[in-house]
């Protein structure tokens, strides 16, 4: 099922494996000393739902769950753990620490009984107890004869209130669990489960592993281990599961009794990080002893409570489950290329999902086999699915469930998981009505909306030196040479065979914007950007869409700061056609009164709604300060007095200006053979003719203050924004550039936070947040700080930064300070541009700005030729007068 743990890690069972002196005659729970008992818990709510099923709720916050099973003279006990599992441990994130609570938790020693004790107790009954950790819970249970289940609650109860986390115990588990992790990195169907979600989240804790990271588990102590366990094992955290042929009533009340005496605890609440929507493809290979290749592509879906989960589960059972199923069809019978193929719609109550297609392959066959999935993928996208392949997915999602229901502990897991993750213990019977509501027509729709080429994902297992080579150039930094056309009309063209995915980017850039724009006209290149796809003369702004949603495009046209650009991303059997499409819609739009008629509303919506973003409010304060022959005073979007009066044949007269084959270029990288793509882009493109009369965008422009510039804006937001911007070097400047991206390394962390201001002003308690950045490009702009205090501390902010950027000028910093970030820029640079996407869009404005589309080829060796005085040289240089703009509820 979609919303089930495809993956648990098992601790060993406690009655295995642990020899102990046979059990001595009479040895039972009831052997041991009686002890002052206080009186039961009270049921606060008792719910008595359908197939015999009882929910309630303790005083202390304890769920319980009871379902009468009275198939076999067997029943289960089970607890399970919230706010636990790998993605919740907080602080101890990537230590395993809940797995390690539950191996030492599972079957030890507690204040009541030794672990001897309690094995001998469950051996005496001929019970089996264990325990498991996933994600986002920790599980243990007792399966045992009916007769003994309410020792087996007992048993339950005590662990989860009452285990000491003996010392020795301890000491010996965390062995076990080294072991486990160590024994898990030749497993390979858990190292592709761990590589697949390291590379599907980039941010949300569900990408660290069950296990943790050794180093990471390592620093675990049994104290961390005890404060944790008192946290987390407490009533209102624990969900209490009794399946199989036992009375309600006495369960209830032995429940109730063994939970006397502890009382509710804290509430966990963990807040955890959003994952960012995906933006361009990803691949993770691991080399591991083996013949054959194990792989995996996905591609981020949705959440449990999301109503497209239902058409995603019936997808994956139309793909793999059965040997009728296309793939298993397709690739193991039709065309025999994998040992194996499944697929899975994972999708967890607590994070995004992704959708998976696994298999296994021979080195000769697996990359076909790839491809073929990809293929059946994308199938779904452009076919609806036929009657016979809906029904017959529907009655298998139906037959799943009631077979995987039979047993008492079968039950007992689906009950407990589902009110985990849904707050409701008989989420199947909704599950499945709501299954056998897909359309064929809602299958293709989510394949539509999720099964796009920028957000696939592979993660492959392959042999020792059997890594593709795409992979292994990727890792290298290798890159396919692009070639520079020009052609007869003036337009350049870069293209780039990028064969790693069955997919081409192509992209168009027309230079102006800001760079072309006045205070008069500002937002006018945005509005441009925002219409280059609402009709053409033979398509409309739906038919467009339309068009690119049908084929699982991605297209979108907007404004930067410098230019008005389009990119599409489509599969490569798709581009022939999408080229067209692309091509009209940048080289011949219309405009429409109707369309612009939206868009302009929502621009004007837009410039209002800045008023509700304390930072939005601030930048606004900044470029009205910074001089009127600066692109750089103009915002991009406008204001609400220049954006208002504009027209569609303000937009028209801007395309004719701009869109001339020698102000632009456009690029195509991706699976494409480079001479057959030129031939393309020059049918569709080489018809545009020069402008003769056409004069270059100038990037020479002015960037000088007279003298320092304050600028106050009153607000009635509780809170106060510093923005100091000091005239910096445009990117053709390009030694005073790099020592400047090395300055910005040293006082704010680049990229990320860091540095002495984010140090020093953090470190304090006196911001929010405080980074620099450089708000330039071809034309110099500005080094800018911004950072978010309190209102009557923004003197004191000002007067840090002030102090650090004294510091800077009279080049008091070390020469570790320098490496290191010089290291820090050369690092995170290598991990940008790695989509095809990014790597067009950073050739194409080099060659614009006069760069060289290959110019940054050359990042490296630019950082590492600045010197520490070249820093010291850069700070004198930019740090005089400056432009200074804040926001708060106070006057200034």
């Amino acid at each position: 099922m979609g919303y089930m743990v495809p993956l648990a890690v098992a601790a060993a069972s406690v009655s295995e494996g642990r020899a102990e002196a046979p059990s001595p005659p009479g040895d039972s729970i009831s052997a041991v000393p009686p002890r002052t008992n206080p009186p039961p818990r009270q049921y606060t709510k008792i719910r008595r739902l359908p197939n015999q099923v009882t929910l309630a709720t303790l005083d202390n916050g304890l769920t319980v769950i009871v379902q009468e099973h009275h198939v076999a003279p067997v029943a289960t006990v089970r607890c399970f753990v919230r706010n636990t599992g790998s993605a919740f441990e907080a602080e101890h994130l990537g230590a395993g620490l809940s797995h390690v609570v539950e191996h030492v938790v599972s079957g030890g020693t507690t204040t009541t009984r030794s672990e001897a004790e309690i094995e001998r107790i469950v051996d005496r009954f001929g019970g089996a107890t264990n325990a498991f950790t996933s994600t986002h819970m920790t599980g243990y249970f007792i399966n045992c004869p009916a007769r003994n289940v309410m020792e087996a609650i007992e048993l339950v109860a005590d662990s989860m209130q009452h285990c000491t986390l003996d010392p020795d115990e301890f000491d010996r588990e965390m062995r076990v669990v080294r072991q486990e992790l160590a024994d898990g990195e030749v497993n390979r169907r858990r190292v592709q489960w761990n590589l697949l979600g390291q590379t599907v989240y980039a941010v949300h804790p569900i990408r660290h592993p069950v296990l943790g990271y050794l180093d990471v588990l390592n620093r675990v102590t049994r104290e961390t281990a005890i404060d944790f366990y008192r946290q987390r094992y407490v009533p209102n955290n624990l969900i209490f599961v009794v399946v199989g042929a036992v009375d309600t009533e006495e369960v209830l009340e032995q429940v109730a009794g063994k939970w006397a005496g502890t009382p509710r605890g804290n509430e966990t609440l963990l807040a955890l990080p959003e994952e960012p929507q995906q933006l361009a493809p990803r691949e993770a290979v691991r080399e591991m002893d083996g013949a054959g290749y194990d792989f995996a592509i996905a591609w981020p879906t949705v959440e449990l409570s999301h109503p497209d989960l239902y058409a995603l589960d019936v997808a994956a059972y139309i793909l793999t489950e059965g040997e009728s199923s296309r793939l298993a069809r397709r690739l193991k019978h039709e065309k025999p290329l994998v040992l194996s193929v499944g697929s899975a719609s994972y999708t967890p109550h607590f994070a995004p999902g992704f959708f998976a297609v696994f298999a296994s392959a021979q080195p000769e066959t697996w990359e076909e086999a790839s491809d073929e999935i990809v293929r059946e993928v994308y199938r779904l996208r452009d076919e609806l699915v036929s009657p016979e392949e809906l029904s017959t997915a529907k009655n298998q999602k139906a037959a799943e469930l009631v077979f995987g229901a039979q047993t008492a502990r079968q039950a007992a897991d689906r009950l407990g998981r589902n009110y985990l993750a849904t707050g409701d213990p008989l989420f199947d019977h909704h599950y499945i009505e709501q299954i056998q509501k897909v359309t064929a027509e809602e299958v293709r729709e989510v394949a539509r909306r999720y099964f796009v080429p920028e957000r696939v994902n592979r993660a492959i297992i392959a042999p020792p030196g059997g890594a593709p080579r795409a992979a292994l150039d990727a890792a290298d930094g290798h890159e396919d040479e692009v070639r520079l056309v020009r052609l007869d009309n003036g337009l350049r063209v870069l293209v780039k065979r990028h064969t790693h995915l069955p997919m081409v980017n192509m992209q168009a850039f027309a230079l102006g914007a800001s760079l072309v724009d006045t205070e008069e006209t500002a937002g006018r290149a945005a509005l441009v950007g925002a219409m280059l796809d609402k009709g053409t003369p033979s398509r409309s702004a739906h038919e467009i869409a339309d068009y690119f949603d049908s084929i699982g495009g991605r297209f979108n046209t907007r404004a930067g700061r410098n230019t008005v650009y389009a990119s599409a991303t489509v599969l490569r059997d798709d581009f022939d056609r999408a080229l067209e499409v692309f091509a009209e819609c940048v080289t011949d739009p219309t405009f429409p009164d109707e369309e612009f008629a939206t868009v302009h509303r929502r621009a004007l919506g837009a410039i209002d709604r800045r008023s509700d973003n304390p930072h939005a409010e601030a930048f606004e304060v900044f470029h009205g300060a910074v001089p009127a022959d600066s692109p750089y005073r103009l915002l991009q979007d406008g204001k609400r007095e220049t954006v208002e009066p504009l027209t569609p044949a303000d937009l028209r007269a801007y395309h004719e200006a701009y869109f001339v084959p020698q102000n632009m270029i456009v690029t195509v990288f991706g699976d494409v053979e480079i001479d057959e793509a030129v031939d393309r882009v020059r049918r569709h493109f080489g018809p545009m003719q020069p402008a003769p009369n056409f004069r270059p965008v100038d990037f020479d422009r002015p960037n000088h203050l007279a003298e320092t510039l304050v600028h106050h804006k009153q607000t009635a937001k509780d809170t106060g924004m510093v923005l100091v911007g000091y005239p910096g070097v445009g990117i053709l400047d390009r030694e005073d550039h790099a020592a400047l991206s090395v300055l910005d390394a040293i006082m704010s962390g680049y990229r990320y936070p860091g540095g002495w201001l984010h140090n020093e002003l953090r470190g304090a308690g006196l911001v929010y947040f405080v980074h620099a950045f450089q708000l330039t490009g071809p034309a110099p702009g500005y080094f800018t700080i911004f950072a978010q205090t309190q209102p009557d501390q923004i003197d004191d902010v000002l007067a840090r930064i002030d102090a650090n950027v004294e510091r800077a000028v009279e080049g008091r910093m070390s020469e570790d300070e320098f490496q290191t970030a010089q290291e820090r820029i050369i690092a995170l640079h290598a991990q940008e541009n790695t989509a095809i996407a990014d790597q067009a869009m950073q050739a194409a404005l080099d060659e614009l700005y006069g760069l060289g589309y290959d110019y940054d080829r050359t990042f490296e060796a630019r950082i590492q030729a600045v010197t520490l005085d070249d820093v010291a040289r850069v700070a004198r240089r930019v740090f005089g007068d400056r432009i200074v703009a804040t926001t708060s509820p106070e006057p200034r």
